[in-house]
């Protein structure tokens, strides 16, 4: 089967990559199957394809860029569930797997089929808006409720189920997978989990009160936030790439998703060596 390459034109050794990647699948007689922007950006219009068209037909994809262009792969509605791997061409890298001076032996085993798949829960956000649903996305890392740049704190008042929890004022709050344990919830106090735990994480930004902390929720609780503030100025973040107006009132519902986003592993290393290397 053909492999699909996604990549990140912002980034400058995109183009140069993939042109190897190009070359080398040539001189194996592999196939090749890249996104129409790509393909024109490096002038091969004729090996570009629909998002569908790639997912469909390809045994995995290599995600060229870093942890946000794998974040916004794995959010796209074609490369759900997809065999993703991700080639570091940025700064952190913590999600992907391999870096650029290792594209040709990471091609190399796609090819072959030796890898295993990692398996990564992903969220599930809805928006209710008097009594309807508004919005609906997934999300890799988190979903975040929050003020805007010159707002006062709002007051949030969280359910877990079917039970109250509290009513806290603050920044915002954080509802975070595994995966994104080591991202914003991290930096706000939240604890790190193995990523391949099913579980979510409610941790508050900038709490003005001692007892609200993070807090970890089984995966069978959905988590609803009901934003009470006197100005319109509050945001839901996706991954901290996309942004929904939220209105006074509003009911932001999470919960696990029955989409998983599904890693290619060729590195053996675990979790804490990443952790150690990265952090």
């Amino acid at each position: 089967m053909p492999i699909g390459v996604v990549g990140n034109l912002g980034k400058p050794l995109t183009e140069g990559v993939t042109r190897l990647i190009v070359a080398e699948c040539k001189d194996v007689g592999k196939e090749i199957m890249l996104p129409h922007s790509l393909a024109l950006h490096i002038g091969l219009p004729d090996m570009g394809f629909s998002d569908q068209e790639i997912a469909s037909s390809c045994s995995a994809v290599m995600v060229l860029g870093g942890d946000g262009t794998l974040l916004s792969v794995a959010r796209t509605w074609p490369f759900w569930g997809m065999p993703l791997l991700g080639v570091n061409l940025g700064n952190l890298g913590f999600l992907t797997e391999v870096e650029e001076v290792d594209v040709l032996a990471a091609l190399a085993v796609l090819r072959r089929g030796e890898y295993v798949l990692q398996e990564r829960m992903m969220l599930r956000v809805l928006v209710n808006r008097d009594g309807r649903q508004v919005y609906e996305s997934v999300v890799l890392n988190d979903c975040v409720v929050t003020k805007g740049a010159f707002a006062r704190m709002i007051r949030l008042e969280v359910h877990i189920g079917n039970n109250f929890f509290k009513t806290f004022p603050a920044d915002g709050v954080i509802i975070s997978t595994p995966t994104g344990s080591t991202a914003y919830s991290l930096s706000a106090g939240g604890p790190i989990v193995d990523p391949t735990m099913r579980l979510m994480l409610l941790t508050p930004i900038c709490p003005h009160m001692l007892q609200a902390r993070p807090l970890v929720v089984s995966p069978q609780d959905r988590i609803a936030v009901k934003v009470h503030s006197i100005h319109e100025d509050v945001v839901l973040t996706l991954d901290g790439q996309e942004g929904v107006r939220v209105y006074p009132k509003d009911e932001v519902v999470v919960e696990c998703s029955d989409i998983v986003t599904r890693l290619v592993k060729i590195v053996p290393r675990s979790f804490y060596d990443v952790l150690r290397y990265k952090l």
